[in-house]
Order: structure tokens, then C-alpha cells, then sequence
């Protein structure tokens, strides 16, 4: 079910006004509709959401209820892993895997392309129940008595099938007694809200028209153009992120769930390092506490710690999708975040610092931005190779000058968000609605844009494919 579409608001509308007088069956009745909302994409694939809560809930109980120092505790675990890893693996990385084989070219047999279907939200849902079996195991949360209690946890669907990825630790502050909802908190769920949908059908989908055009054919294109694509998809991976992320909060909200932010204005930085920090927070704090951390972190020698960093987002760039491309993705971005950490104990960046000023911090944005948009092809295109195409097209200055610029509209409207995302960063949610009238300029600003600009074909969000 999308967000984006009229099933949805009907459906949201319905449960909420049920969920006021369900009385002590509220957590039955958001567990039922969680299951409807992930059945009216696949009803089959339920099956899939319902074997990772069984397993992670009793491996969590058996974890739970041995002595620490008992070695079946360590089964338990890997248990929970191998079946969540697995299936992901199964699901994500088939293809992927026999691909890579039948490359190498070391046997006769070609392995055939299987027809797998990515269950919607798997790399999702099936991170935030490892989560919580590795919690249990490190002794930070207990377990779960109630099974009620943990399946909605993992089936919760505002969150369920892209994220954020909420620990255990926020849901169930929020379970026992839920935080109430009144008139202003309606207010600002509802602001919220309808900003996702702003953010989601006017920038988002727009932006689309130019970035799909491009990335599906980037031979067509000039160097112009293919800088102007590429900017163009980083506004609108973020608008279309960030749009869902708002939505799932908003209405994580209206049923006593405070989730905390997953997007910090991530563009508005000065190192690779601060956009980590801004951007798809849950993510990026999930592979730091489960694969950074336990790998050693930022202890040891210089090559260690490196390490540590490649192998991290090497990771990061695997989860994101089954391919090459995806693998680069990863690796761009280790290395620059290495890089950056053996620029910053130079002489040089202690020089700038204490010398540099603003027209220096002007400079390392740019350059930070740059260095993002260097590895957007890589994230966007559909194979290594027409990665390869669209960068070979950012730097053929050949047709500067000659070219006939396609897509001169999209760069205005992706310089003035570069402008307002520089100038907005103090402002919240709460405080354009601090009175009556400026919420309702909010409300009518958001209708207007979406009546005048808005895409009417409903597009899938772009982390369901993942």
C-alpha cells in the first residue's frame, strides 16, 4: 500500500478512528491493520515478516533466560541472524551472487537467472528485529514476554517497509504508556503529514521527470545537462526519503509513537562525515552500533580504524542493493570518509581552520557536494557500466557551449534549494505553527502546491526497493 495514494488515507482515516475507542485491544487492532497494510502489497509475503518475529522472539526468550556466561546464549543469536540474513540474502542477492559466478567463468554450468520478487520492506524490517535480538543479547533491553507486544514492534506500518529503522528502545518507551494526543499535537502530525506529501508528489515526482529522462539515456546528454541530472537526483532521493520518513512519523504520532528524526538537513554540511551524521540517521547509527562498533570503531592503529570504516560502508553500499554499482557506491564513500580523516590530522587542515574563515567553510561545502554528487551515478543507474557512461558524461567538456541545454528549469529550482537549505536549517515543524494563522498558511500553502505542481500518477517510493 502507498503512502501516496487514496487506499492509504482511507485506510489511515479508518484505523485511527477505531483506535480511539479500542480501549485495552489498541495494540490487537494496530497489529491487524499492520498486517493489511503489508498484505495489500503481497498477501504471500506475510510469511516472510511472520518467521523473522516467531524466531526473533524466541530467540530473544531462550537469550533471556540463560546465564550469561551459558554458550547456547551465542546459538540463540546466530540463529536469529542466519534466518534474517538469510532470507534477505535469499530474496536481495540470488541473482546477484550467481551473476558474480557465472562471470568468473571457473565452471561449464551457467547458473539461469531465477524470477525472485524483493518482498517490500525486508531489508527493513528484518534489520530492526536483529536489532532487537542483539540488544537482548548484550543485556541492554529484556525480553519480550508478550508475543502481541514484540510482533507489533516488527509490524508497526508506518515504519514497516522503509523505515526508519526504530530500535526497540524508542518503540517500547512509547508502548507501555502511550504519549497523548491532543489538539496540538493533532496540529503538528497533521503539518507533518502533509509536508511528506509536499515533499513526496511536488519535489520528488517532479524532479523524476528529469532524472529518469537522463539516467535512461545519458548518451543524449551534455555535460550540463548530466551535472544538472545528477543534482537533480540528489534533491529528489532526499525529498522522496525524507517525505516518507516525515509521513511515517506523523502518523507513528496520531497513535502515541514519538520516532526520532531521520533526516537533519543533510546537504547543509561541510564533510562527508557530517552528511553520515544528517542523513538516514537510523541507518547510519544501525551499521555504527552492529558493524563499526563491534569491528573495533575508532580504537587501534590508524589502519585498523580505515578498516573498520571500508568494511562498514562497504556494507552500507551492499545493503542498499544487489549489484556492482551499489558496491562502489559503498566503497566512493569509505574512501572519501577515510580520506577525510587522514586530511583532517594534517598541518594543512589545522591551518585552514585556525586561518580559513568563512570563504573556507564555503569551499568545503562545495567541495563536500561534489564529491556526493560524484557518487550518484553510481547509486542511480542500473549497472556499473552505465554508472561509468553518466560519469564519463560529467567530465566530456566537449559539448560546453555547443549543447543545447534540456534541462536549464531544473537548475534554478535545484540552486534556490540549495539557498533556502542554508537559510531554513533553524526552523522546525513547530515553530511555522505557532499560532492559528500560520498554521493555516502551512495547510493552505502545502494544498496550493500540491493542486498547482503536484505529479497526479502515484509513484513508488524509491527505498521500497530496497
Amino acid at each position: 500500500m502507498l503512502f501516496n495514494s487514496y487506499h492509504f488515507l482511507i485506510f489511515l482515516l479508518f484505523v485511527w478512528v477505531l483506535y480511539q475507542y479500542a480501549g485495552r485491544y489498541k495494540s490487537i487492532l494496530l497489529l491487524i491493520a499492520s498486517y493489511y497494510f503489508y498484505m495489500a502489497w503481497n498477501y504471500y509475503f506475510i510469511s516472510l515478516l511472520l518467521l523473522s518475529t516467531v524466531v526473533d522472539y524466541y530467540a530473544a526468550l531462550s537469550i533471556s533466560s540463560l546465564p550469561k556466561e551459558d554458550p547456547k546464549r551465542k546459538f540463540f543469536l546466530i540463529l536469529s541472524l542466519v534466518v534474517n540474513l538469510g532470507l534477505l540474502s535469499y530474496f536481495k542477492y540470488t541473482n546477484f551472487l550467481l551473476g558474480i559466478w557465472n562471470d568468473l567463468g571457473m565452471t561449464d554450468f551457467v547458473f539461469p537467472v531465477y524470477d525472485i520478487i524483493l518482498p517490500v520492506g525486508i531489508s527493513f524490517y528484518t534489520f530492526q528485529s536483529m536489532s532487537y535480538t542483539i540488544d537482548v543479547y548484550r543485556g541492554l533491553i529484556p525480553a519480550r514476554e508478550k508475543f502481541l507486544d514484540f510482533s507489533l514492534y516488527v509490524a508497526f506500518f508506518p515504519q514497516l517497509v522503509a523505515g526508519p529503522i526504530v530500535r526497540a528502545t524508542t518503540f517500547f518507551r512509547d508502548f507501555e504508556t502511550r504519549l497523548p494526543v491532543d489538539l496540538e499535537v493533532f496540529r503538528q502530525s497533521f503539518a507533518q503529514i502533509l509536508l511528506g506529501f509536499t515533499k513526496k508528489i511536488v519535489f520528488a515526482d517532479n524532479l523524476a521527470i528529469c532524472v529518469d529522462q537522463a539516467f535512461q539515456n545519458p548518451q543524449g546528454l551534455g555535460s550540463v545537462d548530466t551535472w544538472i541530472a545528477v543534482f537533480a537526483f540528489m534533491w529528489q532521493i532526499y525529498f522522496d526519503f525524507s517525505g516518507y520518513t516525515d509521513i511515517a512519523i506523523g502518523v507513528a504520532r496520531l497513535f502515541g509513537f514519538q520516532f526520532d528524526i531521520n533526516f537533519n538537513y543533510p546537504f547543509n554540511i561541510t564533510s562527508i562525515s557530517e552528511h553520515w551524521a544528517r542523513w538516514h540517521i537510523s541507518f547510519t547509527s544501525w551499521i555504527r552500533d552492529y558493524i563499526f562498533i563491534p569491528l573495533g570503531g575508532s580504537r587501534g592503529s590508524e589502519w585498523l580504524i580505515c578498516r573498520n570504516i571500508f568494511i562498514t560502508f562497504l556494507f552500507g553500499g551492499i545493503w542498499h542493493g544487489a549489484g556492482l554499482h551499489f558496491v562502489a557506491w559503498g566503497v566512493w564513500h569509505s574512501i572519501m570518509l577515510i580520506s577525510e580523516r587522514i586530511y583532517a590530522r594534517t598541518r594543512v587542515r589545522a591551518f585552514f581552520n585556525e586561518k580559513g574563515g568563512f570563504s573556507y567553510l564555503a569551499v568545503c561545502r562545495i567541495f563536500t557536494l561534489f564529491c556526493i554528487g560524484l557518487g550518484l551515478p553510481l547509486f542511480r543507474s542500473d549497472s556499473l557500466s552505465l554508472a561509468f557512461d553518466m560519469l564519463y558524461k560529467m567530465f566530456d567538456l566537449s559539448s560546453i557551449g555547443t549543447e543545447s541545454i534540456q534541462f536549464l528549469g531544473y537548475s534554478r529550482l535545484i540552486l534556490l534549494l540549495f539557498v533556502c537549505a542554508q537559510i531554513f536549517e533553524s526552523f522546525r515543524i513547530k515553530h511555522l505553527l505557532g499560532s492559528t494563522p500560520r498554521f493555516t498558511l502551512f495547510i493552505v500553502v502545502n494544498f496550493v502546491l500540491m493542486l498547482c505542481f503536484g505529479v497526479t500518477e502515484s509513484k513508488n517510493f524509491i527505498y521500497f526497493a530496497f
